[in-house]
């Protein structure tokens, strides 16, 4: 028996159908541009193992150490020129002290890959004045000297800690623990010497500490910054009760290439780094 109401729900529903179908096919194109990104994301991955890089470079920084054997794999395994570069000088902020065979191995190693190993040399050179510096007289030492001394172990540590944070989302970056500290204007160790300037205190006033705690911050480096910095600042911001407003600003935003670039152009200018084994051809 044919039934004229089930007739006219069935044009209904087909008529939405219809209707919907550019929308469906818009979704469906959105859809497949993320897969294909995701794709593509997956085989850099794979191809150059940075899921190794990323474990390794953690462990080494939880160690302070790796294994030769680890290290040798990995300098000499899949990777681009910049994702063993970067990671030699991981390999050289992460440890407190570096047998000297091990740091010709590496370099080495850079070399026979073609890589240009300015960046690397420069670190190094950075690194052992900053040991020189460590076990200089403390009485000897100028206000220029310890600021110098405190912004490169800052940066040392920002550069270890950024990675972590980037691994972990319960590790705080050497930044953000600075700006928490400042904010809170409590007394310190971790902000002992830093310079403090406060227009509202009495010219009697030693100036030694802030009266927090604030609720605002301007936050500038001078020199490249980064996103996860900006990122650490806003999560801390947002994480507080009640929130803090942040502001974070920076000469230039570098990407770990373009910071490693800069580096490598430092490293020239002191006339480290050697020129890269060229490959052979057999």
């Amino acid at each position: 028996e044919f039934d004229g109401t089930d007739l006219i729900g069935n044009t209904k529903h087909l008529m939405n159908a219809v209707n919907s179908l550019p929308e469906l096919t818009e979704r469906k194109q959105v859809i497949d541009k993320h897969t294909n990104i995701a794709t593509v994301l997956l085989g850099e991955i794979k191809d150059r193992s940075l899921d190794s890089y990323a474990k390794k470079e953690y462990d080494m920084m939880v160690r302070g150490t790796i294994d030769r054997t680890e290290l040798t794999s990995v300098l000499k395994g899949k990777g681009t020129k910049i994702d063993k570069l970067r990671f030699a000088i991981m390999y050289l902020i992460s440890s407190e002290s570096i047998p000297q065979a091990e740091v010709e191995m590496v370099e080495t190693a850079l070399r026979e890959a073609e890589v240009d190993t300015s960046a690397f040399q420069y670190v190094k050179k950075i690194k052992s004045l900053n040991v020189s510096l460590a076990s200089a007289s403390t009485a000897g030492r100028g206000n220029i000297v310890d600021w110098a001394e405190k912004l490169y172990g800052q940066s040392i540590s920002a550069v270890t800690a950024g990675v972590k944070n980037l691994l972990s989302g319960d590790l705080q970056l050497a930044l953000t623990r600075t700006v928490e500290a400042l904010m809170e204007g409590r007394p310190n160790p971790e902000i002992d010497s830093y310079l403090l300037f406060d227009p509202r205190a009495p010219k009697s006033s030693s100036g030694s500490h802030l009266r927090g705690p604030f609720k605002e911050a301007i936050v500038f480096m001078i020199g490249g910054g980064n996103y996860v910095e900006h990122g650490s600042l806003q999560e801390f911001a947002r994480r507080q009760q009640p929130a803090k407003h942040i502001i974070y600003g920076t000469t230039e935003i570098l990407t770990g290439g373009e910071f490693v670039e800069q580096l490598s152009m430092l490293g020239k200018k002191m006339g480290l780094g050697a020129s890269p084994v060229p490959s052979t051809t057999h």
